[in-house]
């Protein structure tokens, strides 16, 4: 994950990120594997799964450098939304700050990358 976690990248860029939530932790997990996959660290700069406490989902939160592009932000919705649900950016600043301990943090991303 590129310095500075979601919401800077440490270059003086400003990510963007965006959320899906999914029914089920495993689920959750396929996603955010296929965007880490699909996606280098240049472009896709944080990834995290959470809990969501008030109803137990799962959301995946994907944090993209401002170099990202739109066909590659759309890519990315078009493949989280197979299986996921759109979160509203309000929301998924709400869900983060429920989420206990803050989500699963940078180990998520380092784990993918190590197969």
């Amino acid at each position: 994950m590129a310095a500075g976690g979601p919401g800077g990248s440490g270059s003086g860029e400003r990510e963007r990120s965006i959320g899906y939530e999914f029914v089920s932790e495993e689920i959750a997990r396929e996603a955010a594997a296929s965007l880490d996959r699909r996606f280098s660290e240049r472009k896709l700069t944080g990834l995290r799964v959470y809990r969501i406490v008030w109803n137990g989902n799962f959301l995946v939160e994907a944090a993209f450098s401002a170099s990202a592009t739109e066909a590659e932000l759309t890519a990315a919705r078009a493949l989280l939304g197979e299986s996921g649900t759109p979160v509203h950016p309000d929301d998924l600043e709400d869900y983060k700050r429920a989420a206990p301990g803050g989500g699963f943090g940078d180990w998520f991303r380092r784990f993918f990358r190590s197969y």
